[in-house]
């Protein structure tokens, strides 16, 4: 198989803080990657190291193959990376995007085929005469994208995408993204902490907690410390099967939790937590209810449980869920 990226041992600290610890992780070439982490999980970390921007204290780094230790430079330019908070150069959103094809050194003849060909990709042509600082942060997003992609990277690294944007942006952005990543001809990697929202442009995810790969669900993901079968949250208290005494997270599978309106005695669930209807929503084909026990918890059912169950918002409800649901971290 032809990797974009081969990782081995990575670590990174800042000061005491462990910010990054990759033992193994290969990124499939010509392939859309959600990287999934709650604020601080190590996703901004992982993408600077990906775009060259920085090293690791230990461990290798392979693009396409050739380890950057020995061949840096020859890689920065075949990737693109969007951060989190992309800064508009003054002028227009065509100035912005010559302006980055002549940084690159891109033969001036292909400038303006570049320049329609990325607005019309990222749909902000009409915006192409535009002031940059006068656009919305959704419009400043897809810029700072057709800005990358104007020089026709292998690689697309977006740190945060959808941060800060009301979901009609979102949405807009879903399908630029869900646009890149259909061509099949180069890389895309996005993090994001909404895991459905991951899904709903692609099925292939890595998760990062505290800086390590795990393969729980991040959904519904809690601090608090472990007692040897019970953890604490702020404000629950949770059953869970089995973890080690210094964990400070657990993840619980969104499926694995029943929704209904009352408690059952009989039930084998350990967890049986009141709560009320905050929120119904569709994801994809099934739909998607958030319920708050003072802790919020997010739960996955299908359109006829919803029917069945004649739901509304600010209903009591009962969620439960096995000890053997939650994944202890």
């Amino acid at each position: 198989m032809n990797y974009a990226y081969q990782l081995n041992k990575v670590k990174v600290h800042y000061g005491d803080q462990l910010a990054l610890d990759i033992e193994q992780l290969n990124i499939p070439a010509n392939e859309c990657l959600a990287v999934l982490g709650e604020n601080g999980a190590g996703k901004s970390t992982l993408f600077h190291l990906l775009a060259l921007l920085q090293r690791p204290e230990a461990g290798d780094i392979y693009v396409f193959n050739e380890n950057i230790a020995e061949s840096k430079t020859q890689y920065r330019q075949r990737i693109g990376l969007v951060d989190q908070h992309p800064y508009m150069l003054p002028g227009t959103v065509a100035d912005n995007i010559r302006l980055a094809l002549k940084l690159q050194k891109v033969d001036k003849s292909q400038h303006q085929s570049r320049l329609e060909q990325v607005l019309k990709t990222v749909n902000l042509t009409r915006l192409a005469n535009q002031s940059a600082s006068t656009l919305s942060g959704g419009e400043q997003r897809r810029v700072a994208i057709a800005r990358v992609l104007a020089f026709e990277p292998e690689i697309l690294l977006l740190d945060e995408p959808f941060a800060n944007l009301d979901s009609f942006h979102q949405q807009q952005l879903e399908d630029v993204i869900n646009g890149l990543s259909s061509s099949g001809n180069r890389t895309v990697l996005f993090s994001t902490h909404d895991r459905l929202q991951a899904l709903a442009i692609t099925p292939h995810a890595l998760q990062l907690v505290r800086g390590k790969l795990v393969s729980a669900p991040l959904l519904n993901l809690f601090h608090g410390h472990y007692d040897g079968e019970i953890f604490h949250t702020n404000a629950l208290k949770i059953f869970a099967a089995e973890g080690l005494p210094s964990a400070r997270h657990i993840a619980i599978d969104p499926l694995a939790i029943t929704i209904s309106t009352e408690t059952h005695s009989d039930s084998s669930a350990r967890n049986q937590l009141p709560g009320r209807l905050i929120s119904i929503s569709e994801s994809g084909k099934a739909i998607r209810l958030t319920v708050d026990c003072g802790d919020k918890f997010e739960v996955i059912i299908s359109h006829q449980a919803l029917s069945a169950l004649e739901l509304s918002l600010g209903d009591s409800v009962w969620i439960s869920f096995k000890a053997t649901a939650v994944t202890v971290l």
